[in-house]
């Protein structure tokens, strides 16, 4: 059981960034309502420059709150790390949470899947492994001393879970239309 909570622990500076985003985003889509190749917008409507900010500060907030536990409870987690690379980092999982979610948006575009339906594992996965895949990238020697191979198999199995009980919340706060 500690093993997941670390496990959401750790994640949440990649799990929070697209619940700032629904709840204060709205305004120009990222993609300025254009089409790709195919004819079909690129993104959508649901991805906007005020999501993208506002997930991305969303993210580095909830970081900063942890960080800020982490010194307080004296646990050692992220606070390992000195403040302006754990800032970095953190930045770095919610940036790749918000651009996993834009490819997943690309995709189902492709697939002529409207906004708002699901397909499952990539609505679920797809900010997790963006997020990992640009922290892994950008700061390999932190990533390697937080995220373990227990830690990374847990976050696949538990992410869609815990996407799926985060949503249907927001469905019935009424910030998202559908609960999924």
């Amino acid at each position: 059981m500690f093993l997941i909570l670390k496990t959401i622990w750790i994640l949440l500076p990649s799990y929070t960034p697209n619940n700032f985003a629904v709840v204060f985003g709205g305004g120009k889509p990222i993609d300025f309502g254009k089409n790709f190749l195919d004819g079909k917008r690129l993104l959508g409507d649901g991805k906007t420059f005020r999501g993208f900010i506002f997930g991305v500060l969303g993210g580095i907030f909830i970081a900063n709150l942890q960080y800020l536990i982490e010194i307080v409870a004296n646990v050692k987690i992220y606070s390992v790390l000195n403040y302006t690379s754990f800032v970095l980092f953190a930045s770095t999982l919610a940036v790749g949470s918000l651009l996993g979610d834009m490819f997943g948006s690309f995709i189902k575009r492709r697939l002529n899947i409207e906004r708002g339906k699901p397909v499952p594992l990539l609505d679920q996965l797809d900010f997790l492994v963006f997020s990992l895949g640009l922290a892994l990238l950008i700061f390999p020697d932190y990533f390697k001393s937080i995220f373990t191979t227990s830690i990374i198999i847990i976050a696949f199995v538990i992410t869609p879970i815990l996407h799926f009980l985060t949503n249907f919340i927001a469905y019935k706060l009424g910030l998202k239309e559908v609960p999924w």
